[in-house]
């Protein structure tokens, strides 16, 4: 049972994910599966700091959003 519920959260965030940014999806890769801190991303994206600082929150804040919305119906949201 257990196995089933974190298959169908590791769906739910897949799905999440697809709809980002390749720049935001690259992003949360190289944060989360990588371990790099926000300055080795942006030296590895040739961006500044800053940029995949708000990137990542961006990112999280997205996904935050997204699993939220498809685990609560339409009709709570009002």
């Amino acid at each position: 049972m257990a196995r089933d519920r974190s298959a169908m959260a590791l769906g739910r965030l897949e799905k999440a994910a697809a709809k980002l940014r390749p720049i935001e999806r690259e992003v949360l890769l190289l944060s989360a599966r990588d371990g790099l801190s926000n300055a080795e991303i942006a030296d590895r994206l040739g961006i500044t700091t800053e940029a995949a600082e708000r990137l990542l929150a961006g990112v999280l804040c997205s996904l935050d959003w997204a699993l939220e919305r498809q685990s609560r119906p339409w009709w709570r949201f009002w």
